[in-house]
């Protein structure tokens, strides 16, 4: 899942990993986000999110505590910048 590639961010394990539907459609969207060239951020998943924001948090810290991605707090960004895990890296 290294950003650089020109392969697919998504990764088949997550539908093995008894995640709830909620966390695994965040996981997906973050994909999409990171395949389009874009950065993973709150404000570009919020544009794209069914849910409420309070869902999205939670489940942000669902797929950060799976260690399937990893936030980014860079002082010289105004906000938190997600990364993907590499599979091999998940819990």
């Amino acid at each position: 899942m290294n950003r650089d590639s020109a392969t697919p961010a998504m990764s088949q394990k997550i539908f093995s990993m008894k995640l709830g539907v909620e966390t695994v459609s965040l996981y997906l969207l973050c994909c999409a986000v990171a395949d389009a060239g874009a950065t993973i951020t709150r404000s570009t998943l919020q544009e794209k999110w069914n849910g409420n924001r309070t869902a999205l948090e939670q489940e942000l810290r669902r797929l950060e505590g799976r260690n399937i991605l990893s936030s980014h707090d860079e002082e010289a960004q105004e906000e938190t910048v997600y990364r993907m895990v590499d599979e091999n890296r998940w819990r």
